[in-house]
């Protein structure tokens, strides 16, 4: 019996929308969705069930099954995921190196990086890669729960939790991808920072953004410098591009980036405000201390810049490092509520 919470976000995923977008198409609330998904609410009215059926769009069966997992209880599960929906965009290179630690004999590997960089997107091109191409089993289990494996045939296990150790000594045949704002700390993991888009695929994904709000759109030369602008201020992080692309319904290039230059958090989600923070929450006291004295312009640690940037937090700019602009906004902008050395609040949701 699947768990409506899960089933619900794998169709989300399939489908290629945010919960923003379900949020739209379905007239439900961001909080619903996002609480049905967290399993805080497991037991959805009918009527919350039938909006979000038709605002995925799904057919008889799905949406049948979407219905029997909202009326029982929620029990252990993996849903396994179909391929996304939607083209990934600019990481070729890293789909192809992470097809070849699985291939050469990785059993375990963690995309980190810091909140909306696709870390999940990319883990399902990379499990649609090895099942399509290679035959693998894929398992998706988006919450701690204990999968069931297969073990005569090669399974790749796509999870956002820390996996039980235990799982990789029991099933020779598996191999796991973790997507977090950290390192598991597993024995033999490897670690795969994920870092933005580059500049070229940022503005592609942005345009590609744009065109579903504003179908006439075009990338010219009038407005070039404008969207390099635009991503840069955004981090080239995919989520906040989606987000800033619903504001060209109201705004030409040259406004929006006006306006993201006052501040880079202003046109995106709360969702995404509290990703940001829950990322910095990642981070021990010395950490937090050297990201805000980095925020400031006070100078950086070399001692904490692994850590630092593993999380995604700060890059490389030629010899020194630079914090994100969405993440120096997030550090240095004030917030209520309990918080960290540097205004960041430890609320969220989720």
């Amino acid at each position: 019996m699947r768990d409506f919470g899960e089933l619900l976000r794998t169709h989300r995923i399939r489908v290629g929308l945010t919960q923003q977008q379900l949020a739209d198409f379905a007239m439900v609330s961001v909080r619903a969705i996002r609480d049905l998904e967290c399993g805080r609410t497991r037991s959805p009215r009918a009527e919350t069930v039938r909006l979000l059926a038709e605002g995925l769009r799904l057919d008889d069966d799905s949406r049948a099954n979407l219905q029997e997992a909202g009326g029982r209880p929620s029990g252990p599960v993996s849903v396994p995921p179909p391929a996304p929906s939607s083209a990934i965009v600019g990481r070729e290179a890293e789909t192809a190196a992470l097809l070849s630690l699985f291939v050469d004999g990785r059993r375990l590997v963690t995309i980190t990086g810091v909140s909306g960089v696709g870390k999940t997107r990319l883990a399902l091109e990379v499990a649609g890669e090895l099942h399509f191409r290679l035959g693998w089993s894929v398992v998706w289990l988006p919450s701690s729960r204990t999968p069931v494996i297969d073990d005569n045939q090669d399974t790749v296990l796509v999870t956002d939790h820390v996996p039980d150790a235990s799982l990789l000594r029991s099933h020779p045949r598996l191999r796991v991808v973790v997507t977090a704002l950290a390192p598991t700390g597993i024995p033999g993991e490897h670690v795969f920072p994920l870092a933005p888009l580059d500049v070229d695929a940022a503005v592609r994904l942005l345009v590609t953004n744009v065109r579903r709000v504003r179908p006439g759109f075009r990338q010219e030369d009038a407005n070039q410098a404008a969207l390099t602008g635009l991503v840069r201020e955004l981090d080239g992080l995919p989520s906040a591009l989606e987000f800033a692309a619903g504001w060209f319904m109201v705004y030409s290039p040259e406004h929006l980036l006006e306006r993201l230059r006052t501040n880079p958090l202003d046109p995106t989600s709360a969702h995404l405000r509290d990703s940001l923070r829950l990322s910095l929450s990642t981070l021990d006291s010395d950490e937090r201390d050297a990201l805000v004295r980095m925020a400031e312009g006070d100078g950086e640690d070399e001692r904490v810049a692994r850590a630092l940037s593993v999380r995604g937090l700060i890059r490389r700019a030629g010899p020194r490092y630079e914090v994100l602009n969405l993440v120096r906004a997030a550090v240095l902008e004030p917030v209520s509520g309990p918080h960290l050395t540097g205004g960041v609040a430890l609320t969220w949701q989720c």
